[in-house]
């Protein structure tokens, strides 16, 4: 701010897409890491790489854009939405079996992009 610039930072979830996690495998096994404590908390979030990138271009064109946007796509909230992400993520991760989860309360989406939703609706996406 003190150098008047208005900056734009878009954190997205975990990118997802064709071949987008076997390629940036490193990336991808680092954010999850901490995969099943954000589940269980209601913040495992996922974003398709095409969305990121109309996000970034919308973002880029927009000249009231500023500060810090959470991008995501869906929240990884129940078990087959689990089994699905797994599926994706294969080989990277095994597909856990019924008797992998555990009985835990998971909590509704904890995140939210509501001004990442104004963006978008703001340039007609």
């Amino acid at each position: 701010m003190d150098r008047m610039l208005e900056m734009v930072s878009i954190n997205g979830g975990l990118v997802l897409g064709p071949d987008v996690a076997l390629q940036n495998a490193q990336v991808t096994m680092s954010y999850l890491q901490g995969a099943e404590q954000m589940y269980v908390n209601g913040v495992l979030a996922t974003v398709d790489v095409s969305f990121l990138a109309d996000v970034h271009i919308q973002a880029f064109e927009d000249c009231s854009t500023s500060g810090r946007y959470f991008c995501f796509n869906q929240i990884v909230n129940s078990d087959a939405e689990t089994v699905k992400l797994a599926r994706l993520l294969s080989p990277l991760i095994s597909i856990p079996s019924r008797h992998d989860f555990q009985e835990s309360e998971i909590y509704a989406e904890r995140i939210r992009n509501k001004k990442l939703r104004k963006l978008i609706e703001g340039n007609a996406y």
